[in-house]
């Protein structure tokens, strides 16, 4: 009796072992509600729990690793120290160094401003304008952005600073004119902070899918296959996960007109 015991435990950690013969690093930066958050060394939030079950569902094993900025990410991943990177968007020179994923979740970047509400048809309008803007280093918002700042004069109204709190402050403070930020985010925060006179601008900046970013040496064909099966097979849970965390937003949403 005891050695069949020990035969069946033998036998289950051996799947145990088969199933998690590698262990991919998923690289997280700093708290992002309601996407990435922490309590102690628990991991939690939107894209926490997406990126979870997601990879659950495509069978592959991965462990959170904590980066020391967001910035860092495509660094990280490029090196090799990590071996994904979710809360991506695609683009050129991104796809040069990485394989990207099917889109798991859409992104909105907006405009939080105390300055002006006009309504404009460009971005290159209000920086005409002389308009001071701000986001986070590191980050993509659209090709449209990215055009503007290959022009050197539009180079000076834009400041990256990596902390989100900062840059509504600076914003609050009237250091500059606009916050450029995914839109739920920036909402949290906003009310988090109490800068309930901080008003979304009509404009969207960007509004785009959002993947997961693969290190080329860790990943092959047939896992990417799955986990993009896993992304199709998923839409209705990712959708729910998605509803459960803009849902507790829509108090302060609609706690003050933008």
């Amino acid at each position: 009796m005891y050695y069949k015991s020990c035969l069946i435990i033998l036998f289950f950690a051996s799947i145990q072992c088969l199933a998690c013969e590698r262990t991919f690093k998923v690289g997280v930066g700093t708290s992002w509600p309601p996407y990435v958050m922490y309590d102690g060394e628990r991991y939690f939030g939107m894209d926490i729990e997406a990126t979870q079950s997601i990879f659950n569902q495509a069978g592959l094993c991965i462990n959170f690793v904590k980066l020391p900025s967001s910035a860092r990410g495509i660094t990280e991943l490029e090196k090799g120290f990590i071996d994904i990177l979710p809360s991506a968007s695609y683009n050129e020179q991104r796809a040069k160094i990485a394989y990207f994923s099917a889109e798991y979740r859409r992104e909105k970047m907006r405009l939080f401003t105390m300055t002006t509400m006009d309504e404009v048809k460009n971005l290159t309008q209000l920086f005409t304008k002389g308009y001071l803007f701000t986001a986070n280093s590191g980050a993509f918002y659209g090709e449209e952005l990215a055009d503007i700042l290959r022009i050197e004069r539009f180079k000076e109204n834009y400041f990256e600073v990596a902390s989100l709190s900062q840059r509504m402050e600076l914003v609050r403070r009237g250091r500059v004119d606009f916050l450029i930020e995914d839109e739920a985010s920036g909402i949290y925060y906003k009310y988090l902070l109490g800068y309930k006179k901080l008003r979304i601008h009509p404009y969207v900046v960007h509004d785009n899918g959002i993947h997961f970013m693969l290190n080329k040496d860790a990943f092959n064909i047939e896992q990417i296959a799955q986990i993009n099966r896993a992304i199709s097979a998923m839409d209705k849970q990712l959708k729910i996960i998605e509803d459960k965390y803009l849902t507790k937003l829509e108090p302060l949403s609609q706690a003050h007109h933008f």
